[in-house]
C-alpha cells in the first residue's frame, strides 16, 4: 500500500496536498485506494506461504535469498539482513519497483535517507554540526558503505555507489537515473500518517478485512492524528 504511492501521483499529482488539507481520502480516491485492494488481491490469489502469519522478517529474507519464496515486497534496507546472513546468495535477489496500471509510466516510490538531529538547547553545538557535515562528506558516505553496505544511493554529492554493489541495488538505479520515474513517500510530502495503519493493511493481507473497509477505517484513523498536528480543515 506505501510502494503504491508513486502510482497513487501518476494518477492524482495533488493527492497528497489535498490529502493533507481533507480534500482527499483514500476510500474515494480510486489511485489511493489500489494499493487497500492489492493486498487483498495478493490474499485471494493464494500467492502467500501457509505459515504467513506466523513467519518474521528473517524468515522472509531467508526465503527470497534461497529461492524458497519468489517475491517479497520489501524496502530495500533488507539487503543488510541478506548480507548478513545469507551472502552467498546477495546477487541471487533482484529488485523491482511495484508495477502500476500504465507500464509506460511505471516507477518507484522512495523512501528518503535517515535523518540525524540534534539538541537545539545543547552545549556542544558546534561539535555536533561538525559531526553531522562529517556524516554527510563523501568520506562519511564511504565509511558507512564500507561498515553496513549500500542498499540504494546516498544523497550526498560526490558519494558514487561503488562497482560491486548487490544485484538489488543495481536493479534500482535505472530508476533514479532516468527524470520523473522516482518519487517520495507519502510520509515526506504530508505529515498525516495514522497509527493504526500497520494493523489494517495486515488485516486486508491476512484476509480478514476487505479492502474499501480498511479504506474507510484508515480515513478514520488519520483524522485523529491530523487534529492532534493541529492541522487546517480537520
Amino acid at each position: 500500500m506505501l510502494a503504491d504511492f508513486y502510482n497513487v501521483l501518476a494518477e492524482a499529482p495533488t493527492f497528497a496536498e489535498d490529502y493533507t488539507a481533507n480534500r482527499a481520502k483514500y476510500a474515494t480516491t480510486p489511485a489511493a485506494l489500489r494499493g487497500f485492494e492489492h493486498l487483498q488481491e495478493v490474499f485471494e490469489a493464494g500467492y502467500l506461504n501457509r505459515d504467513f502469519g506466523v513467519a518474521l522478517f528473517e524468515d522472509g529474507m531467508r526465503m527470497v535469498a534461497t529461492g524458497e519464496g519468489a517475491h517479497y515486497p520489501m524496502l530495500t534496507f533488507g539487503i543488510g539482513t541478506l548480507k548478513q546472513n545469507h551472502p552467498e546468495h546477495l546477487d541471487d535477489v533482484g529488485f523491482f519497483a511495484q508495477p502500476g496500471t500504465d507500464p509506460e509510466r511505471n516507477g518507484l516510490t522512495v523512501w528518503m535517507p535517515a535523518a540525524l538531529y540534534v539538541p537545539a538547547d545543547t552545549p556542544h553545538a558546534e561539535e555536533a554540526v561538525a559531526f553531522l557535515n562529517f556524516v554527510a562528506s563523501p568520506e562519511g558516505c564511504r565509511i558507512m558503505m564500507e561498515a553496513v553496505g549500500a542498499s540504494g544511493p546516498y544523497l550526498i554529492r560526490g558519494c558514487d555507489l561503488p562497482e560491486d554493489v548487490p544485484q538489488a541495488v543495481r536493479d534500482m538505479m535505472p530508476y533514479f537515473e532516468e527524470d520523473g520515474r522516482t518519487a517520495p513517500a507519502l510520509e515526506f510530502l504530508s505529515p498525516v500518517k495514522g497509527p493504526a495503519l500497520e494493523q489494517i493493511t495486515v488485516e486486508v493481507g491476512s484476509g480478514i478485512r476487505d479492502a474499501a473497509s480498511a479504506a474507510a477505517l484508515y480515513d478514520q484513523d488519520v483524522e485523529k492524528q491530523a487534529r492532534q498536528l493541529g492541522l487546517p480543515n480537520w
